[in-house]
């Protein structure tokens, strides 16, 4: 056997050498004379992986030409080899190795230094017929660049698991922050309906004293008032009406926020049919046709729900009352509810005024009212996670949009 070549031409004239030579495998030959295990040949394949040249390995200890490497620490490359190749003395089988990283020394015409690398080997005898142990095949495949794949892979799940956790933190921090406002919105809602109440309560009484001894110098003493003195407390008289009816409808309006909400499927056209009828009990006067569409149901509140359509729909009926033969509607536009009249209409320059509690976009002697409806249909759709806003213009009425979280 060659120090130079393991293979020489055979019988059958094909040269063996130059076929193992230029085998696609990655295969070096070994000899098995621990603990040197002197190379005695390899494939041109095994030397390119290896950054060798033939003439520069062949006859020399394996452990020589590659060594660990140095700067590893952790490097258990040849330890793990010569393990393996003991085994194969033992045996006489072959042996499979896990997946090493075993660094490769890089030429000084090509920096020096190693070079990672990871190989997944296996240890092969070959034996002659009566059993002697001729030579070892170290066979590699390089799986560097999957290995490379892997370890980015995990790299990168591994900072996305980071990043994951940093959000996780964030986020429980902004729910924590968002307890606590919930915490305190909750203290200042008590606080607040404790005031509407201590409000409604400690107002009641001076304006029912304010009424009532208007009322009984009106009664009792109108012989000596003369006319302005009447008409002055008949004006007393009237604004503690409308001051008792805003006190009513501000505490109406805190109630429709803290009211639990129960979710049902609304029949929409029957609510609306039945405010209808009730309006024209109530005013059996006026001329107003009411056209009410078919089939509109929505999901939430049965009673807040007709709370907004009561809103809606005496708002449409009020402000057409100067108008004979008057039009009001209540369907659908697009995915919005709508309720529509032929009405005073609105300034569309103030429209964001509309929902805001007690502004008014028209005096009270023209339209009596609190400005409150409005501002209570805003906090209804609201609470069901939908929005309002309203078409109009000054005299050409007034259409009023609205989105239901959940509609049906």
């Amino acid at each position: 056997m060659s120090s130079t070549h393991l293979m020489t031409t055979g019988r059958d004239g094909l040269d063996y050498t130059a076929l193992f030579e230029h085998s696609p495998g990655l295969l070096l030959i070994l000899a098995p004379n621990p603990p040197a295990f002197t190379i005695l040949d390899a494939t041109n394949a095994y030397l390119k992986a290896t950054l060798t040249e033939r003439a520069a390995i062949v006859g020399r200890r394996l452990f020589d030409v590659f060594p660990d490497n140095p700067d590893d620490p952790q490097a258990t490359g040849t330890s793990n080899l010569r393990a393996s190749l003991d085994r194969v003395l033992a045996t006489r089988a072959p042996d499979t190795m896990a997946l090493q990283k075993y660094d490769i020394r890089r030429p000084e015409a090509q920096g020096g230094g190693f070079e990672e690398r990871y190989w997944s080997p296996v240890n092969a005898p070959v034996l002659t017929a009566t059993g002697e142990l001729t030579v070892i095949i170290h066979r590699v495949v390089d799986v560097t660049e999957l290995v490379r794949a892997r370890l980015l892979g995990e790299r990168a799940r591994l900072a996305l698991e980071l990043e994951l956790v940093e959000r996780g933190r964030e986020l429980a921090a902004a729910l924590n922050k968002l307890r606590l406002a919930n915490d305190e919105l909750v203290v200042a809602n008590r606080e607040l309906e404790a005031f509407s109440y201590s409000v409604s309560h400690d107002l009641r009484a001076p304006l029912r004293a304010i009424d009532g001894f208007s009322k009984a110098l009106l009664d009792r003493h109108a012989a000596a008032l003369d006319t302005d003195g009447r008409h002055y407390l008949e004006r007393v008289r009237a604004a503690t009406v409308r001051m008792s009816a805003l006190i009513d409808d501000l505490l109406a309006l805190s109630r429709i926020t803290r009211t639990p909400m129960r979710a049902d499927t609304v029949d929409l056209t029957a609510v609306a049919r039945r405010i209808a009828d009730e309006l024209r009990r109530r005013d059996p006067s006026r001329d107003v046709t009411v056209e009410i569409a078919e089939g509109l149901a929505a999901r939430g509140d049965r009673q807040l729900l007709a709370i907004a359509l009561e809103n809606l729909l005496g708002n449409a009926w009020k402000f057409t009352g100067k108008r004979a033969g008057a039009h009001v509607s209540f369907g659908r536009d697009g995915e919005a509810f709508c309720v529509r009249d032929d009405g005073a209409g609105f300034d569309p320059a103030y429209a964001d005024k509309l929902f805001t509690p007690f502004q008014r976009l028209h005096r009270a002697a023209e339209f009596e009212g609190s400005g409150v409806g409005l501002a209570t249909v805003h906090r209804i759709v609201a609470r069901h996670g939908g929005r309002i806003w309203a078409r109009g213009a000054v005299g050409e009425g007034a259409t009023f949009l609205f989105t239901l979280g959940d509609s049906a």
